[in-house]
């Protein structure tokens, strides 16, 4: 008969949720223990975080590169369509508790926040940015297999030169926002450069105060404030 590769205990204790595991630990006093599954969890909530971003990323360059920047936006279009509005409705009215939810959407991210208010809007960076800006931190838009840089002044770069194509998503998000409430619940003021800087996440509190730059510069224009 073959040896096992694996005791009964161990299939049992593999079989678990790790935040079951990590929750017996605490339970049970096992301090060190239970620091020791939290960096594990962390460890395996990034790698599967990361896995589905550089998915994205290299689906998001094939179509780019195959079919243009027109099919590219359209695909960017429906996906976003699949989670962002739904994010929205879920969403309290609260303004207070909206910021709080946004965060921990952000959160999912598995970076540190730094939060900045005053009296027109809340500010937030993740630092660094876990998926767009840590992708170019880690030279995924660099060498043979790079993925797409989007190039030319248009819709899907904010009016840039280039931009990094899992960032695309950005304009898109604040695009079906005003289609759909009129204005945006937050935009994204991008790092000069991308990665070695912070990009912002910005709420306004009153959002008819959202500049008018933010509707320009994906081709719309701010509506007139009502009389």
């Amino acid at each position: 008969m073959a040896e096992r590769l694996l005791s009964r205990e161990e299939i049992v204790e593999m079989e678990k949720l790790t935040v079951d595991r990590l929750v017996e630990s605490i339970d049970r006093g096992d301090r060190e223990g239970a620091k020791k599954l939290a960096r594990r969890m962390y460890n395996e909530f990034l790698s599967m975080h990361d896995l589905y971003r550089n998915w994205t990323s290299a689906t998001l360059s094939f179509v780019g590169r195959r079919f243009g920047d027109k099919a590219l936006e359209e695909a960017m279009d429906e996906g976003v369509k699949a989670w962002w509005g739904p994010n929205l409705e879920k969403m309290p009215q609260d303004l207070r508790a909206r910021v709080k939810m946004f965060a921990a959407g952000l959160r999912g991210h598995l970076q540190p926040l730094h939060i900045e208010e005053d009296d027109e809007k809340v500010v937030i960076q993740m630092r660094p940015c876990g998926s767009g800006g840590r992708l170019v931190l880690e030279g995924k838009y660099e060498g043979p297999d790079a993925f797409l840089t989007v190039k030319g002044k248009q819709f899907l770069t904010y009016g840039r030169d280039s931009f990094p194509v899992y960032c695309t998503h950005e304009p898109v998000m604040e695009r079906q926002d005003i289609e759909a409430h009129g204005a945006p619940f937050v935009v994204v003021e991008p790092a000069h450069e991308i990665g070695k800087e912070h990009c912002n996440f910005i709420i306004y509190k009153d959002r008819s105060k959202v500049p008018a730059k933010y509707y320009e510069r994906l081709g719309m224009k701010k509506p007139e404030p009502a009389k």
